[in-house]
């Protein structure tokens, strides 16, 4: 019977990954830097915190568009990928559920695809609120669920639910697309106070060159997924893997694959006094 929480998985996950985090995650998650930035507007002189920063790199490019920037995460391993790549960042082992700042600090709050790794994802919008300034903004990424675009996450889930058993002794968590399904993540954040929430598109895509890279993006890019697998038995572990291969074998087109997981962001404004 499993004793750790969700958040204990998910920190001890990330702390094993940290250091595989540029080779197999950023690729995807890059994906949202564009539009989170360009929410903002100019940055010069601004104030902006990056939750669930990972190795910085979406903290380092606000900095490099002249914000002021502080960003968090709950891994000390993230946080030291970070400062070693990022000296213009004041990084900090924090938690987004308990932020270590005053009320009204920001002029903008990032969050580029962590709201899925908290175990209560509201208490994580009501923190960005509280320490945003009235006119700052709160800007977030989401993956898009199965069947709003979200290939790459429907063929995983389809090839590992038709081999193993996706109820294995994990603790309850949120699920992994709620927030981004229409009107969720807007609730929660007018829930928190916003005001002008907005939705967009992002036309996101994984991108390697070959079928077998499926397996390491598993392994080192995700927890809990690579956890599911991971909790089966040895010879299902093998078949999963071995199906996996075999189900992104037809989006190999040459020496490239390409397969769509669509995902949105939403922006809101915290109302001014």
């Amino acid at each position: 019977m499993q004793t750790k929480s969700f958040k204990e998985y998910e920190h001890e996950g990330w702390n094993d990954k940290a250091s595989q985090y540029e080779r197999f995650n950023l690729p995807l998650s890059r994906q949202g830097f564009e539009p989170i930035l360009t929410s903002f507007g100019d940055l010069r002189g601004k104030k902006l915190l990056d939750v669930c920063t990972g190795p910085g790199h979406l903290a380092g490019e606000a900095a490099s568009h002249g914000a002021s920037v502080d960003a968090i995460d709950f891994s000390e391993a993230m946080v030291r990928e970070a400062k070693a790549r990022f000296k213009d960042v004041n990084f900090m082992e924090a938690d987004a559920e308990a932020l270590p700042y005053d009320d009204l600090s920001f002029d903008a709050v990032a969050c580029c695809f962590g709201l899925l790794h908290l175990p209560n994802p509201a208490q994580g919008v009501r923190e960005a609120y509280r320490v945003l300034k009235p006119g700052g903004h709160y800007s977030v990424t989401l993956w898009c669920g199965p069947e709003r675009g979200g290939e790459l996450f429907k063929v995983v889930l389809q090839t590992v639910s038709s081999i193993g058993d996706m109820n294995v002794d994990l603790p309850k968590a949120p699920p992994m697309f709620e927030l981004s399904e229409p009107g969720k993540i807007e609730a929660l954040m007018g829930d928190a106070g916003f005001a002008y929430v907005r939705r967009k598109p992002i036309a996101s895509a994984w991108r390697t060159r070959r079928a077998e890279d499926i397996v390491e993006l598993i392994k080192y890019g995700t927890v809990r997924t690579s956890l599911i697998i991971q909790f089966q038995k040895q010879e299902v572990r093998e078949q999963i893997m071995q199906e996996l291969v075999k189900a992104f074998r037809p989006y190999e087109r040459g020496a490239e694959l390409e397969v769509a997981c669509q995902s949105t962001m939403v922006t809101g404004m915290k109302p001014r006094q």
